[in-house]
């Protein structure tokens, strides 16, 4: 836990102090959670403003504003947000842990709770909790790092170019991950090439001696592998693949692990095909670091409960059965939803429907790849599809032009009245800010 003088903090942070010297305990960006010891960071976002919520009563100890305010001992600076990047790169300079950075267009996530679950069973190992991946969120996640701690598993997220480089430049990894170059983001940074480079941007901080682990994509392995000095691979073809690989009525996939002479069969604890290449990037970074093929075989057939991806809920009377997959949406994500779906509808011999929300940032393309989305659910012959959007109106064309029933609903809650009554299982899934969650909540 962080303690240091306030005058300290703010020669770390650039600030100009103003009231008396003190010591502070902890760091706080909302002010219910103040207990008193802490220093309150009053961050800008789109909807609220921190300074709004100081006076002379709040429980802090210090507080660091870009404007004076009404409290004893307050340190000012430019920018409240840089303030805390600085400070969390000073803390973070306390410790001497291998830090892993994580970062692609999908799967950072699964392969950072894979991960960590791997370390844990080595090492105390601190990492990413909920969706802490952002110049916010990374910062307090340092913020809890202690001397007890041998591993850091950070998420890293981005919308726009130098958003990582700034990331990796507070947590300093010495090995970095890239999960997946894809779509994402698209509308933000105008194309995958620029999306590639915003990725990279991790491989390119990584010091002489660290280590790049990157997919066998034959799109970006050249121009990723250029970035960094040591790198290895994962997936078809790679230094860490898998073979014979098997799938259960479940969907989740038996394989061997492979890397150089060792194998190992792993039968994974979460479903879906794409979980194949996510427990290979965990996998990679743990037989790097030297951890036992045995502590990588238990944490991966071991229980990763990931919130709103592929958890299957039985609703009603139990003629329904929810996959709950509502985190987030791209369009290669979409697609092995749907692949999943398929799977399941088989194995369990009843019909199958999606609920599926647009996706967005996708840019100038966007309408290709939502018409592409309901190509592809024709192709696997998914029963119906309830479409919530303007852009999935695209997904509607495409669906019915091969024969696939597609309705474009108005609201959450009429895609769960339409659904309320059918007995099969049912796909939800979109980009969190359609929240197709709350179509759950009317089930419900």
């Amino acid at each position: 836990m962080l303690k240091i003088s306030a005058k300290k903090l703010a020669q770390v942070v650039g600030g100009r102090l103003v009231g008396k010297d003190s010591e502070v305990i902890g760091i706080e960006i909302d002010t219910r959670k103040l207990s008193g010891s802490e220093v309150f960071f009053a961050l800008k976002g789109e909807n609220s403003d921190g300074h709004n919520y100081i006076n002379s009563q709040i429980k802090a100890e210090a507080v660091v504003v870009s404007k004076e305010a009404d409290f004893p001992t307050q340190i000012i600076v430019k920018d409240t947000l840089k303030a805390l990047g600085d400070l969390a790169k000073y803390y973070r300079e306390q410790f001497q842990p291998i830090v892993i950075g994580i970062t692609g267009s999908n799967g950072k996530t699964t392969t950072k709770e894979m991960l960590a679950a791997i370390l844990k069973t080595h090492q105390p190992t601190l990492y990413t909790k909920a969706n802490y991946n952002n110049e916010i969120g990374l910062p307090l996640t340092l913020f809890q790092l202690n001397k007890e701690h041998r591993y850091v598993v950070l998420e890293m997220g981005m919308r726009g170019l130098g958003q990582i480089q700034y990331l990796a430049d507070i947590a300093k990894p010495s090995v970095g991950i890239v999960t997946y170059i894809g779509e994402v983001h698209a509308e933000l940074l105008g194309s995958i090439d620029n999306i590639a480079k915003a990725k990279g941007e991790l491989l390119s901080s990584l010091p002489q001696d660290g280590l790049g682990v990157i997919p066998t994509d034959k799109d970006y392995y050249n121009y990723l592998s250029s970035l960094t000095e040591n790198i290895l691979s994962f997936g078809v073809g790679g230094d860490v693949y898998a073979k014979e690989i098997s799938f259960d009525k479940w969907n989740k996939a038996s394989f061997l692990l492979c890397y150089q002479d060792k194998t190992v069969p792993i039968s994974l604890s979460l479903p879906g095909e794409h979980n194949i290449n996510n427990a290979l990037a965990a996998a990679t970074v743990a037989l790097y670091l030297g951890i036992p093929l045995e502590n990588i075989k238990a944490a991966l057939e071991g229980e990763i409960a990931i919130k709103q991806r592929l958890v299957e809920l039985e609703k009603g009377d139990g003629n329904l059965i929810v996959i709950d997959d509502t985190y987030n949406a791209s369009p290669s994500s979409v697609k092995e939803a749907l692949k999943h779906l398929a799977t399941r509808a088989k194995a369990l011999g009843v019909k199958s429907y999606a609920a599926l929300g647009d996706m967005k940032e996708l840019g100038k393309n966007s309408k290709k790849y939502h018409y592409e989305i309901g190509n592809i659910a024709a192709e696997l012959d998914i029963d119906a599809l309830f479409l919530l959007g303007e852009e999935m109106a695209m997904a509607q064309i495409a669906a019915k032009e091969h024969g696939l029933q597609a309705q474009i609903c108005s609201s959450h809650q009429e895609i769960a009245a339409k659904v309320q009554d059918l007995k099969g299982i049912l796909l939800l899934k979109g980009s969190r800010s359609m929240a197709m969650e709350k179509v759950l909540d009317y089930l419900n």
